[in-house]
């Protein structure tokens, strides 16, 4: 079953497959914006919305058995194979109370926010969960001027049925990335910055697989609601097997914001 908010199951037979195309993307850049903030030996983590576990592993090996990680997801079954000594795994509501010890150095969500209706609540709490100077970490995605090359009015259609689906059906917001910055700004924390990233893809390329996955989750509800005929499923998925695709990826939003010091 979906969690409230969220419109892929993670109980989908290729669900993790999906998220490792995520975690193909994104990963390196995201582990980027973590060493230039100064995550090292010793800090106090969190990753909210965790998904596969891949940047909870690598925030582990960073912060070393001084630091400690604490992961979260409403669905852990991707985290619970996790046994690094300094990572606790909790299933959790980012909107619900912390079951956790609070103070972190680092908050970081990926991906998450723009899928929750109550978007601003959410990130109010991370916000609330920094220890003094903390950094928070958002990531989101800006979809306007996703695309492919050589142009394609059926992958255009459905880009915009299954966005359109998200939003009507979940609360997603498609534009969220671009609202991260001032978002941060609003709640009052220091030192702000943001960056997007686009990523190019062949049909070879890893993580082009999220793309393809993604329509393939969705498909049913596409279909049986009109948004969409089977026959422009397929030809979208058909696209994913040409030699000449290029594959424009939204744009990733990372925005960073620190917690004032103590006083």
């Amino acid at each position: 079953m979906a969690e409230p908010g969220y419109i892929y199951d993670q109980a989908w037979h290729a669900e993790r497959e999906r998220l490792a195309g995520i975690e193909a993307l994104w990963d390196p850049g995201t582990a980027r914006h973590c060493e230039a903030l100064g995550v090292s030996e010793g800090w106090r983590c969190l990753e909210v919305g965790a998904g596969g576990g891949a940047v909870v592993e690598w925030l582990a090996q960073r912060v070393g058995p001084g630091g400690r990680v604490v992961a979260t997801d409403l669905d852990t079954r991707f985290l619970d194979a996790l046994d690094a000594s300094n990572v606790e795994v909790h299933s959790h509501d980012v909107l619900d109370e912390a079951p956790f010890e609070l103070g972190f150095d680092l908050v970081h969500a990926r991906l998450l926010l723009e899928h929750i209706p109550r978007r601003q609540e959410a990130l109010e709490r991370m916000a609330g969960w920094l220890a003094p100077a903390g950094w928070l970490l958002v990531e989101d995605y800006d979809w306007p001027g996703a695309g492919v090359d050589p142009p394609s009015q059926t992958y255009e259609a459905v880009l915009t049925a299954v966005l359109g689906f998200m939003s009507e059906a979940a609360g997603f917001d498609p534009e969220y990335g671009r609202r991260l910055p001032n978002a941060l700004r609003d709640l009052g924390l220091e030192e702000i910055g943001a960056e997007g990233r686009i990523r190019f893809l062949r049909v070879d390329a890893p993580g082009i697989d999220f793309f393809r996955l993604s329509l393939e989750a969705l498909r049913g509800p596409l279909v049986e609601q009109g948004r969409l005929a089977e026959a422009d499923v397929e030809e979208a998925l058909a696209l994913f097997e040409r030699d000449d695709l290029a594959l424009r990826t939204p744009a990733l939003i990372a925005a960073w914001g620190r917690a004032p010091a103590a006083e």
